[in-house]
């Protein structure tokens, strides 16, 4: 199915033309407008012209303006492009920093256990430095007892000895 065309008529300069485009009838009346007035503004110069050469003046004027509007607008297009890509990295950096902050809050999750099994362990260690510790005095104690008791028994065996060279007796090895 073809667009609709729109068929208008329109005065430039005094002519009549009729115009045909896809575009509304508004449109199309604010183009011939446009180029009515610029042949006008053209017109008032006082230069003797005839309307071709009013029209060419025109066209070559319409068409300047659109180049300089069109180099404009690639121009803007470009500007826009920088932020655009400045945009871009920007939000890859962001993914790459929350990639980075996921990764940092999971090994931090990590040394965390590792402190928590570590205090553990440690605690484990100190229990245990304890108990040597208590059965080390208890070792001592005993030894301290034991050495009293040899001391005592040796103080009776040196009277046993002696006794015995008193009494005559047989001496004990």
């Amino acid at each position: 199915m073809k667009d609709k065309k729109t068929r208008v008529t329109v005065e430039i300069m005094g002519q009549q033309y009729t115009m045909l485009g896809e575009a509304s009838e508004e449109y199309l009346h604010s183009i011939a407008l446009h180029v009515d007035k610029k042949m006008r503004e053209l017109g008032k110069t006082g230069k003797a012209m005839n309307n071709t050469m009013l029209a060419v003046l025109t066209a070559l004027n319409i068409t300047d303006e659109y180049f300089r509007l069109k180099r404009e607008l690639e121009m803007a297009q470009k500007q826009t492009a920088k932020p655009e890509k400045d945009l871009e990295d920007a939000r890859y950096q962001l993914r790459k920093s929350r990639e980075e902050a996921q990764r940092l809050k999971k090994e931090m999750e990590d040394l965390k256990q590792q402190l928590a099994n570590s205090q553990e362990e440690a605690a484990n260690i100190y229990s245990e430095w304890l108990k040597v510790q208590k059965d080390s005095k208890e070792a001592k104690d005993r030894i301290e007892r034991l050495e009293e008791q040899k001391k005592e028994l040796e103080t009776q065996i040196k009277s046993l000895r002696g006794y015995n060279r008193m009494t005559g007796h047989k001496r004990l090895p």
